[in-house]
């Protein structure tokens, strides 16, 4: 059964030229999203990245993108808390949030996936959990003690995202919404049980929760040529995937794909994958589309942006920005 939804797209801001011409793509996009309804747009936080991720400070690009767009919510997909002081993101946040007529969402995260980058903000990588949790509940009661109106708005609009059911049911406490991102490997098993967790443990009665969703959707004519399109970025998942122990002996591009949960191909095939996905629509608040890989261009993320639009998500209950 599909329910309304809101729709919003993900980027990891992929250095796909100089850094200027990226940034302009990345203003680029925004615009274009929002002329196609999109609800929001989601920076992913890198830091000392080598070309993989051009955004340290994505409160920073989004205060450039606000200034050309009215509508679209502006968000961080995640902003590590941990190397961040908390003080100091309440006030950039609160000045975006004023600057942009409230369209901020602050998406928040202990920062697992950025190991390498813990020696660099002396942060200990072993104590994450602990900082974040202190750290988060710093950010919050500058939202709650504040007297500025854009301020407070901000508490009603923090993420977190976790990858166990301690975390979801940490967020669903703090009354904030979760995140859960795209390489998953199994929804059934890996990320299902966290919606469950989270929705469960959802006690606010005048607020509802809010559950975003991340899936990385290439629409192409076919999946045979969705595979080849995707091939060359995909080589170095292949390589990660047999580190992590998730796959063995010689990977193709195929069963890269299967392994990180993409779905594929033409809008038939998108479609039918989304149907069987166990872990999406039925919970769902927020469906956050990843439509870029490293070597995407603007106009290619674009098309897919509009095809996901006007073929893809209404068949699942997606109406426009008008009604989210």
């Amino acid at each position: 059964m599909t329910h309304p939804f809101k729709l919003g797209f993900l980027t990891h801001v992929s250095a796909d030229a100089e850094p200027q011409t990226t940034y302009h793509n990345l203003i680029k996009l925004f615009v274009a999203a929002e002329k196609l309804g999109y609800g929001s747009g989601w920076i992913a936080q890198h830091h000392l990245s080598r070309g993989t991720g051009l955004s340290p400070s994505p409160l920073l690009l989004l205060s450039a993108i606000s200034a050309h767009t009215e509508h679209i919510h502006l968000a961080t997909g995640i902003t590590v808390l941990p190397f961040e002081d908390p003080i100091r993101l309440a006030e950039d946040a609160t000045l975006l949030n004023s600057l942009s007529k409230k369209r901020v969402q602050l998406g928040l995260g202990s920062g697992g996936a950025n190991v390498v980058s813990f020696p660099a903000f002396d942060v200990e990588y072993e104590k994450r959990a602990t900082i974040f949790n202190d750290k988060l509940y710093a950010l919050q009661n500058e939202f709650e003690n504040s007297t500025l109106s854009d301020t407070q708005d901000l508490r009603k609009k923090l993420w977190q995202s976790h990858s166990t059911p301690e975390g979801a049911a940490l967020a669903a406490q703090q009354g904030n919404g979760l995140l859960l991102g795209t390489a998953v490997h199994n929804p059934a098993t890996v990320q299902k049980p966290l919606a469950e967790t989270y929705l469960n443990t959802w006690k606010d009665a005048l607020e509802k929760p809010r559950l975003g969703i991340i899936r990385a959707v290439f629409p192409a004519s076919d999946r045979k040529t969705a595979q080849q399109e995707l091939a060359p970025d995909l080589r170095p998942f292949g390589d990660w995937l047999k580190r992590e122990k998730l796959a063995d002996g010689d990977i193709s591009t195929a069963e890269i794909i299967n392994k990180l949960n993409v779905h594929h191909g033409s809008v038939e095939d998108i479609t039918s994958s989304l149907q069987k996905d166990p872990c999406l629509f039925d919970y769902l608040t927020d469906f956050i589309v990843v439509v870029q890989s490293a070597s995407s261009t603007i106009d290619d993320a674009i098309k897919r942006l509009e095809i996901i639009a006007k073929h893809i998500a209404p068949t699942f209950g997606w109406k426009s920005r008008s009604s989210d």
